[in-house]
């Protein structure tokens, strides 16, 4: 596996110091645990970030939901009840249920990720090789880790494990591998936005 893209410095800080949306999160977890780079640049943060709080007069801490920055690091402790792994999975993925796989359009299916509290939805896309995504933007974060296969815009190529970090200033129109296809985890804040006057036609019937 040759990992092209990583996140970037600050969304790998904000990793770091739990201050990502838990979907958000889980995202970021599942590139990390596929890219030993970005494992060794996480363990770089968390080194500068600890002694930094070494430096810092201690306070008690509040209770609140849980640091989102430790998301999905560590399989369920031994005997806590949870989803049934399956084959194949992502250890990140485990402590989270999986919807079944739905279609949701020709050779493309759908499965929500049901990560409790998330401000982002977050879910898996599997795409048929070959198939074009309508060309659209964002309001808000589209973060995806490629599970398997691999598409491409015109930002680049994202195959196994890459991380491709979109906002509302990229549009793109994915284009999936024509031998591959394509299976990855999405994170998303906001609406999808399709460009272009077929786009504005099929616009109300788009439900990310």
């Amino acid at each position: 596996m040759s990992i092209m893209h990583r996140p970037s410095e600050e969304t790998l800080a904000a990793f770091a110091a739990g201050q990502l949306d838990e979907g958000l999160a889980v995202v970021v977890a599942c590139h990390i645990e596929a890219d030993p780079e970005s494992r060794r640049r996480l363990r770089e943060l968390e080194a500068v970030q600890g002694a930094l709080l070494d430096k810092v007069e201690p306070v008690a801490m509040a209770a609140g939901p849980r640091d989102a920055g430790s998301v999905a690091r560590t399989a369920p402790a031994s005997g806590m009840a949870g989803p049934s792994p399956e084959a194949g999975m992502l250890q990140v993925l485990r402590p989270y249920g999986l919807g079944p796989w739905r279609p949701i359009g020709v050779r493309i299916a759908m499965r929500r990720v049901e990560v409790p509290g998330a401000g982002a939805r977050v879910f898996m896309l599997r795409a048929g090789p070959g198939i074009a995504l309508p060309h659209h933007k964002h309001t808000g974060f589209e973060w995806t880790t490629i599970l398997a296969g691999a598409y491409e815009h015109e930002y680049g190529r994202y195959a196994a494990g890459d991380f491709d970090e979109a906002d509302s200033e990229h549009d793109h129109t994915p284009r999936v591998d024509p031998v591959e296809g394509c299976t990855c985890i999405v994170a998303m804040t906001g609406h999808v936005q399709l460009q272009g006057w077929l786009g504005r036609l099929l616009q109300p019937l788009v439900r990310f």
